[in-house]
């Protein structure tokens, strides 16, 4: 059995809650440790992982549900247009990253809310570090 990216990172999020409140930043940093020596090792692409606990909101398949519902359609939509509508072209387009839509949809109000939100967490980081 194999774990997409994102089961990954949801399995090991899950394993650090199960961490004592002591230990919780051992397992943290164990945890960023492991997603990069297997980043290095498979070859991911950098932006996969900047996040702790998700994968970045980039990639459709960390949006929230309505989100992803909403750009499935608009996807099949355009995919019909262009009479390359197939479960496997759909598939395709919804495990990328928002930015390879590009040419098949208006990503405009998606980057937006994702750089929004993005900036909301590095805020919230930063007041949490403190």
């Amino acid at each position: 059995m194999g774990f997409t990216r994102r089961e990954l990172i949801q399995f090991l999020d899950g394993l650090v809650e199960l961490a004592s409140e002591e230990n919780k930043v051992k397992a943290v940093l164990a945890k960023e440790k492991f997603l990069s020596d297997f980043e290095k090792t498979y070859g991911y692409e950098k932006e996969v992982i900047t996040e702790i606990s998700k994968l970045p909101p980039h990639y459709i398949a960390a949006m929230p549900d309505s989100v992803q519902e909403e750009i499935r359609q608009k996807v099949i939509a355009a995919l019909t247009e262009y009479g390359e509508c197939t479960p496997e072209n759909v598939d395709r387009a919804m495990s990328s990253k928002i930015y390879d839509l590009e040419d098949l949809i208006d990503i405009r109000e998606y980057v937006r809310k994702m750089e929004a939100e993005q900036r909301k967490k590095a805020e919230q980081k930063r007041r949490g570090g403190r």
